[in-house]
């Protein structure tokens, strides 16, 4: 057996574990070709993923933060095509103050919970979005300017209502949306 390839082995495998661990990754593309930036996070209660791409002279960033609430801002500007999917969804454990005991029914009780998508494929442009998800609530702030198709969903669900609202865009375009949801007010994070 050659203990190089054991031992070069065993440092990806620290390497890799290493960045495992990390509480939040940056990451800068700067390119005049094709360039895919992709990146997910899934916990006990909240999953987000996203997906970009380009083919063209571009300039990609991403923040996405793990600890505590998950974090994500996204940046792109591209003079060619942009492909873009983002999902976050957050689960709320609802705060039960009183003793469980057995004689209290548990079984039909529903969590709130929220769900952001946005997807679109843009001829040229830039888009900047920004999502926070936390016990709380969840927020979400997106900017897009360019020419292309985009599609922006939202729905929140408690134990009495259901909450849904999709934007469609298709052309020359300039969109803005905010959503804040899960109770209290846009706090202008």
């Amino acid at each position: 057996m050659n203990w190089y390839y054991v031992g070069a082995g065993a440092i990806c495998l620290f390497i890799g574990w290493q960045f495992s661990q990390a509480d939040m990754t940056r990451v800068s593309i700067r390119c005049d070709g094709a360039a895919l930036l992709s990146g997910s996070f899934i916990g006990l209660n909240q999953s987000y993923s996203q997906h970009l791409f380009t083919d063209d002279r571009a300039v990609l960033s991403r923040d996405l933060r793990f600890t505590g609430p998950v974090e994500s801002t996204i940046r792109v500007n591209s003079s060619g095509a942009i492909g873009y999917d983002e999902y976050a969804e957050n689960h709320r454990i609802p705060d039960v103050s009183s003793f469980l005991c057995s004689f209290m029914g548990t079984k039909n009780e529903e969590r709130p919970s929220e769900e952001l998508a946005s997807s679109g494929l843009m001829q040229s442009g830039q888009i900047i979005s920004t999502k926070k998800v936390e016990e709380e609530g969840t927020r979400s702030q997106t900017l897009i300017n360019g020419t292309g198709q985009v599609s922006l969903s939202t729905e929140a669900r408690s134990n009495t209502t259901t909450e849904n609202s999709r934007t469609y865009a298709a052309g020359p375009m300039q969109v803005s949306e905010v959503v804040a949801l899960g109770g209290g007010e846009y706090d202008g994070w």
